[in-house]
């Protein structure tokens, strides 16, 4: 880049899995990621950030003080606006506790025949019920603790609200969050979905807005495609005739890249963060803890996914050479996009006029 040409790459930062437990380790995190952003790879300009979920371990109050100095770091240093800061919860941002206050016991001849959804058996003798206000409130913690204090709003109780768009017009980019732990509790800690009504609430903002022509990328924690893929993907359908392009999520541990093929001209390219720091016992063996660095370039539309490994909790980041050829394998890989940067036609369109006065 020559001096006085402005850097128009477009820099995504992607977290997940932090799994912060005290802000002295916060800091820590902060100078360790900071480090390999300016020192290694040149980063002086991150224009969002992206975190899908796991902020928590056990949704506390501590640890979302945690968690708050190490986005709040990030936000101070590169400058970042709120609707540049794309966060939805994982299923260790709700709160256990919480989840099984949400329930009270029903003896038996109260009980309807056969048991409804929101009843979970206890034996012959009765089963629990569940109270709709008190289950919404599993995220509190991370609502009160940590979103709020991002937002400036809590993050929304009601399901059908829990697909949030971040739209940003000046790069015209829009960022949907969506909520894939919505029905998890104590005792469907694997019941990962997305909410219908949620989807269908942001779709139809999305059909009646004006964003035709704008990258639009999903995010949300749990995975689509592998063996702890969530019980409903159609949503996934609705994204890609949507105009979706790009999904982000985390929850398995283990940088990748895949793909969702609705038809020949329309699908998503997935991809999947590592854990910036999980606890030992929950790592995959053999995987270092990871992050992602996503670099767009405008004039190409080429989306360059970087990726970056810690081998030792405390030690430095590195490049993650695992794409492509096993024999030769490379720490990034390329994605084409169907995407037209409005600075850059804006520039080529001076251009023209230029020549044509000329």
């Amino acid at each position: 880049m020559s001096m006085g040409q402005v850097d128009q790459q477009i820099r995504i930062l992607h977290l997940s899995d932090i799994h912060l437990g005290t802000v002295d380790q916060a800091k820590r995190y902060f100078t360790q990621l900071a480090t390999d952003l300016i020192k290694n790879l040149k980063v002086k300009q991150l224009n969002y950030l992206v975190i899908s979920g796991d902020i928590a371990n056990y949704s506390t109050e501590d640890e979302y003080k945690a968690a708050f100095e190490l986005v709040n770091s990030i936000v101070k240093h590169y400058g970042l606006d709120p609707s540049r800061v794309v966060i939805v919860p994982g299923n260790h941002d709700l709160n256990w506790k919480l989840a099984v206050k949400a329930y009270t016991y029903v003896l038996h001849p109260q009980l309807p025949n056969p048991l409804t959804e929101e009843y979970i058996s206890a034996g012959d003798s009765g089963a629990l019920k569940r109270n709709l206000e008190k289950y919404q409130q599993r995220f509190q913690y991370f609502s009160d603790h940590f979103y709020q204090k991002i937002y400036n709003q809590p993050y929304p109780p009601k399901y059908e609200d829990q697909a949030i768009l971040y739209p940003c017009p000046p790069d015209k980019i829009l960022f949907l969050g969506l909520n894939s732990c919505w029905e998890i509790d104590h005792e469907y800690t694997e019941r990962a979905s997305i909410n219908s009504s949620a989807v269908s609430k942001a779709i139809e903002e999305i059909v009646f807005g004006n964003y035709d022509d704008w990258l639009k990328i999903a995010v949300w924690h749990h995975p689509v495609t592998t063996a702890e893929s969530m019980e409903n993907v159609e949503f996934l359908e609705q994204l890609a005739v949507n105009g979706f392009q790009i999904a982000m999520h985390g929850h398995i541990h283990e940088a990748k890249d895949e793909v969702f093929r609705y038809d020949a001209g329309r699908g998503l390219r997935i991809i999947t963060a590592g854990t910036f720091g999980a606890i030992t016992n929950h790592q995959v063996p053999g995987i270092p803890l990871q992050y992602n660095l996503l670099v767009l370039n405008p004039e190409t539309g080429i989306l360059t996914v970087e990726t970056r490994k810690k081998e030792r909790t405390d030690g430095a980041w590195s490049a993650d050479a695992r794409w492509g050829d096993k024999n030769n394998p490379s720490p990034r890989y390329e994605i084409p996009l169907k995407y037209s940067f409005p600075k850059v036609t804006q520039e080529l369109q001076a251009d023209s006029t230029n020549l044509k006065k000329n």
